[in-house]
């Protein structure tokens, strides 16, 4: 039976300000290292550094890896009632092949994190996914159970395409209605069936893409070329993307951008700020291996 640290009683909905849903994962890389991620943990881990108290609903197995991962979220702080335990499935794995810095995944499945159960939370605020975490039905149908519990929540829409659990079917869905979508440019054009949308002359794309689903706000990432929000919330560019002062690898720099964007927007700032804060701490994330540091001087806002 899976179970989660300091579960309220079954079947009872637990209201948190900011849910953060899905994959809590190890990243192995080709020198041997393990490295703490997933996209959702990263921006769970992320958005504590920056003084926000989130929730990550999520489920690791009962093995090392996901008592180390238990162990890392108790000393930063993060809080475990949505991180479930699974006996009968292993903690998430993800092995790493970089070319020039730039990241290859190969996923394992099943993992823990296919099978996490309803326990009823919901958010109040703001509730973060990703579309990787909706690749097995459980997990899907305990989403969705918690998206229509969580009305008036900003929802905030990671897409991460990784395939091939990139469903075209659940993305049409899940975009559908978004208050915020971010994607990357490979994926904006993969989402609209192009191949040749650029960063520098994309707008008209990014209004059809809100325009045929309904979405709000468009968060869009281009590497070295900066990123761009545009939306009901503002316009703004930052680009070119600054220089890394030591690249490592560019692991994490995407869910370090969707944490700098959450944090603004529970906070207020403008888009303007948002997209130069973003591009400067994205730029930070680069010099790491993995995309989190327990050192807590590095979260500090500049």
């Amino acid at each position: 039976m899976k179970r989660a640290e300091n579960a309220g009683s079954a079947g009872a909905e637990q209201p948190v300000p900011v849910l953060v849903f899905g994959e809590v994962l190890i990243d192995g890389f080709p020198d041997g290292r393990r490295v703490l991620g997933g996209a959702p943990f990263n921006v769970a881990w992320g958005l504590k550094g920056f003084g926000q108290d989130p929730v990550l609903v999520g489920a690791v197995g009962e093995d090392p890896d996901g008592r180390r991962i238990r162990d890392r979220m108790a000393a930063w702080g993060l809080r475990r009632e949505g991180l479930q335990t699974d006996p009968a499935h292993s903690t998430g794995e993800v092995k790493i092949e970089l070319n020039d810095g730039e990241p290859r995944y190969d996923i394992c499945r099943p993992r823990a994190w296919d099978f996490v159960a309803d326990a009823g939370f919901r958010a109040e605020k703001l509730l973060y996914h990703g579309l990787l975490a909706l690749r097995g039905e459980t997990s899907r149908k305990t989403f969705a159970a918690i998206r229509e519990r969580s009305v008036g929540a900003i929802r905030f829409f990671d897409v991460n395409l990784r395939p091939p659990y990139d469903s075209p079917d659940v993305l049409r869905t899940w975009m559908q209605g978004a208050d915020w979508l971010k994607l990357n440019i490979g994926e904006l054009n993969a989402v609209l069936g192009e191949t040749a949308i650029s960063f520098a002359g994309c707008e008209a794309q990014l209004d059809r893409l809100r325009s045929e689903y309904g979405v709000r706000n468009v968060l869009l990432t281009a590497g070295a070329e900066g990123l761009r929000i545009r939306g009901e919330y503002g316009e703004a560019i930052r680009s070119p993307a600054p220089p890394p002062a030591h690249l490592v690898d560019t692991v994490g720099a995407g869910d370090s951008i969707s944490a700098v964007a959450i944090d603004g927007i529970l906070r207020g700032a403008s888009a303007r700020d948002i997209a130069e804060g973003a591009g400067r701490f994205a730029s930070k994330i680069c010099g790491l291996q993995g995309a989190i540091t327990g050192e807590k001087e590095f979260y500090r806002h500049e």
